[in-house]
């Protein structure tokens, strides 16, 4: 479990925990802000490394798996 969606799990208690209190407007304004920040943080995150290779056909030459040359 990452950092991120531990920030969001708990955003999402302190909310229910407003909600449970009677709608208590500081506790769902910290837990809504929690979740956005959560979110937001995690939404400019890029995948470093080589792009995945993609096909549709099982096997090619090009993979280690490969040893024929087909």
């Amino acid at each position: 479990m990452d950092a991120a969606f531990g920030v969001f799990v708990v955003g999402l208690a302190v909310l229910m925990v407003g909600v449970a209190v009677g709608f208590s407007v500081p506790f769902m304004v910290v837990g809504g802000l929690l979740m956005l920040g959560a979110v937001a943080a995690t939404a400019r995150q890029r995948q470093t490394g080589p792009d995945p290779e993609v096909t549709l056909r099982p096997g090619g030459k090009d993979r280690p798996w490969r040893r024929d040359g087909r």
